[in-house]
C-alpha cells in the first residue's frame, strides 16, 4: 500500500494507545495506577493480534493479546457494538487475577475491524490475602475473583449483575469499580481514534495497514537475526524458593539461531510448583517478546509479528506453562528471573551485545489498611526495583524497575496521605551495586512504619539468597543480595524470609534492601 499512507496509520495507532494510557491514568482512582503506572493499553486487528501500544509494562503489553482471542474464541458472533468484556483468567490468556482486561470491539457496519483494549493492576479482586497476591498460594482460587471473558458492557449499558458480583467480593469495592470505569474510558478513546481512521481511510485500507504494521515487524525481526551470528547458548538462574518455604526453583533456557529465526528451549525449567510462582503461559510468552526486542533490535515497534519468527519450547506442567488451577500470582518474580536467564544466554551468544545481569529482587507489598480519606479498610499496594546491569558502553541505572516492569514507587506523600503508614527513609544503597570497569546500578532501601492500628503484610522479593545475586558480565563482579526485615516497636531487629504474611503492630517497621545491577568489564576502577 501507499507507504506514506501506511506511515500515517501506523503513527496514529501508535499514539492512540498513547492517548489512551493518558486517558486511563489520569482518571483512575488507585495509587497503584494514577501514581505507578502500572497499566498498559493497546490495539488490535480483527483477529486479536496485538498492532500498536504505548511503552508501558512489558509483562501486560506481551500477553494482552492472548485475552482478545479468548473473547473471539468465547463469544463468537454473539458480540455487538457497544459490548466491553472483563477478564482476569490466567489460563484463558490473562497475566494474574489482579491484572483486569477490558477489552472493547469496533465495528465497522457489523463487523468488527478491530479492537480496544486496556489492563490494570487492581489493589485487591478478593481471596485470602489483602491485595490477592500470596507466594504461599497454592490454588488458583485461592487468589480471588477468577473471571473468563464476560460482558461488564451490554450495548453500552453497565452491566449490573457483573458489577455486583465484583463489588461483592473485593476489599475496596470504591476502588475496584472506579478503576474499571478509567479503563472503560481509555477504551473509549481507543475506538474514538480506531473511527477516525476508518472514516477517513475505510476499512480496507484500515485492515491492510494493520496486517502491513505486524508483517512489517517480523521483517525487521528477521533482518536483525540475520546481522548476528548463528550459534547456542544456554543459561540458568534460580528463585529462592518454590513460594512456600521449600527448595530452590530452576529457571533455564537454551537459545539457538540460525538464519533469520530463533529457538528458545525452556525444557529445563523445573516443574510447575507448589507455590504461586508458577507462570501462565501468556507471562511465559510476554518475557520471550521482551528478551527479543531487547536484544535483537531495541528501537523495533512491538506487535505479534514478533513472534513470528521466534519457535518457542515449554512442556506443560513447568514452572512456566503449569496446568491449572496451579497459583500463579507471584509469577511477575519468575518472569523477572526468566528475563535474566534469556539476557545471560544471550549475552552467551552474541558477547558484542552482552550486558549484566539486573536486580529481578522485585519487592512487591500488599498492607492491608485503612483509607485517611474514607476511613474504610483497603489496602496500600507497593512496588520496588533495584539496580540494573552495566554494559560496555556504561554504568547501570539506580534504583529502577527492571525487565518486565516498569512501574514506579509509591510516593511518600501519597503514601503518607492516604494510608495509615509513614515511610521515614528511602535511598540509594551504596556498595549494592557490582563493581567492573563500568558499575552496576545501585538497589533501593526503603522503611514503611505502620502506625495507629495493626496490619496484616504481605510481602515477596527474590535474591535475598546471596548465591542467586545479580552476575557481573565481562569480567564484572556480582552485586549484593537483597534484605528483608521488621524491627518490632521494641527495638528488636528480625531478617525475615523472602515471602511472608505477617500480622504486626502498630510502631513496627517494615524495611526492605534490594539488589544492585551487576558490574562489567575486568578493570578494578568503577566509575562514578
Amino acid at each position: 500500500m501507499n507507504p506514506v499512507t501506511l506511515e500515517l496509520i501506523d503513527s496514529a495507532l501508535r499514539a492512540a494507545a498513547v492517548e489512551m494510557g493518558a486517558a486511563l491514568k489520569h482518571s483512575s482512582y488507585s495509587p497503584i495506577i494514577r501514581e505507578m503506572d502500572d497499566f498498559s493499553c493497546a490495539l488490535f486487528r480483527p483477529d486479536g493480534d496485538l498492532v500498536a501500544q504505548a511503552d508501558h509494562i512489558p509483562a501486560q503489553l506481551g500477553a494482552m493479546s492472548l485475552v482478545v482471542k479468548s473473547v473471539g474464541e468465547r463469544w463468537g458472533r454473539d458480540i455487538a457494538p457497544g459490548d466491553v468484556f472483563l477478564a482476569n483468567h490466567p489460563y484463558m490468556g490473562a497475566m494474574h487475577t489482579p491484572d483486569l482486561n477490558l477489552i472493547m470491539p469496533v465495528f465497522e457496519a457489523r463487523e468488527i475491524v478491530a479492537w480496544s483494549g486496556s489492563t490494570a493492576h487492581h489493589i485487591d479482586v478478593g481471596g485470602v490475602q489483602p491485595g490477592t497476591e500470596g507466594a504461599g498460594n497454592e490454588e488458583l482460587f485461592a487468589e480471588g475473583l477468577v473471571l473468563p471473558p464476560v460482558r461488564l458492557y451490554s450495548g453500552g449499558r453497565e452491566n449490573k449483575d457483573v458489577f455486583d458480583i465484583v463489588t461483592a467480593n473485593v476489599r475496596d469495592p470504591r476502588s475496584t469499580v472506579s478503576d474499571l470505569h478509567a479503563q472503560h474510558a481509555a477504551c473509549l478513546v481507543g475506538r474514538e481514534r480506531l473511527l477516525e481512521l476508518l472514516s477517513r481511510h475505510g476499512a480496507r485500507t484500515l485492515r491492510q495497514a494493520m496486517d502491513e504494521i505486524v508483517s512489517s515487524c517480523e521483517r525487521g525481526v528477521r533482518a536483525g537475526l540475520l546481522d548476528l551470528p548463528d550459534g547456542s547458548a544456554d543459561a540458568e538462574g534460580y528463585l529462592d524458593d518454590d513460594g512456600c518455604g521449600g527448595p530452590p526453583t530452576r529457571v533455564h533456557a537454551v537459545v539457538r539461531k540460525h538464519g533469520d529465526s530463533l529457538a528458545i528451549d525452556l525444557s529445563g525449567s523445573a516443574g510447575q510448583v507448589r507455590g504461586a510462582l508458577n507462570v501462565p503461559w501468556a507471562s511465559t510468552r510476554a518475557t520471550v517478546v521482551f528478551a527479543v526486542k531487547a536484544f535483537v533490535d531495541p528501537d523495533l515497534p512491538v506487535n505479534d509479528g514478533l513472534l513470528r519468527a521466534v519457535e518457542i519450547t515449554c512442556p506443560q506442567g513447568s514452572v512456566l506453562n503449569p496446568y491449572s488451577p496451579a497459583a500463579v500470582s507471584v509469577r511477575h518474580n519468575t518472569c523477572q528471573r526468566l528475563a535474566d536467564v534469556l539476557v545471560r544466554a544471550c549475552s552467551k551468544l552474541w558477547p558484542s551485545r552482552a550486558v549484566a545481569s539486573s536486580t529481578v529482587t522485585f519487592f512487591g507489598m500488599n498492607l492491608e489498611t485503612r483509607s485517611r480519606r474514607t476511613g474504610l479498610k483497603t489496602v496500600m499496594s507497593e512496588v520496588l526495583g533495584g539496580g540494573t546491569g552495566a554494559h560496555a558502553h556504561g554504568d547501570g541505572l539506580d534504583g529502577v524497575d527492571t525487565y518486565m516492569a516498569n512501574v514506579g514507587f509509591l510516593p511518600v506523600e501519597v503514601a503518607e496521605t492516604e494510608f495509615l503508614v509513614r515511610i521515614p527513609r528511602t535511598e540509594l544503597i551504596e556498595g549494592s551495586e557490582g563493581g567492573g570497569g563500568h558499575r552496576g546500578g545501585r538497589g533501593i532501601r526503603r522503611e514503611y512504619l505502620v502506625v495507629d492500628e495493626p496490619a496484616t503484610v504481605m510481602a515477596y522479593c527474590e535474591q535475598t539468597d546471596p548465591r542467586f545475586a545479580p552476575s557481573g558480565a565481562g569480567g564484572g563482579r556480582d552485586a549484593r543480595s537483597s534484605r528483608l526485615s521488621v524491627i518490632t516497636p521494641a527495638g528488636e531487629v528480625m531478617d525475615l524470609a523472602s515471602k511472608i504474611t505477617v500480622k504486626v503492630e502498630p510502631g513496627t517497621l517494615i524495611r526492605v534492601e534490594t539488589s544492585g545491577g551487576g558490574g562489567f568489564g575486568a578493570s578494578s576502577t568503577v566509575r562514578r
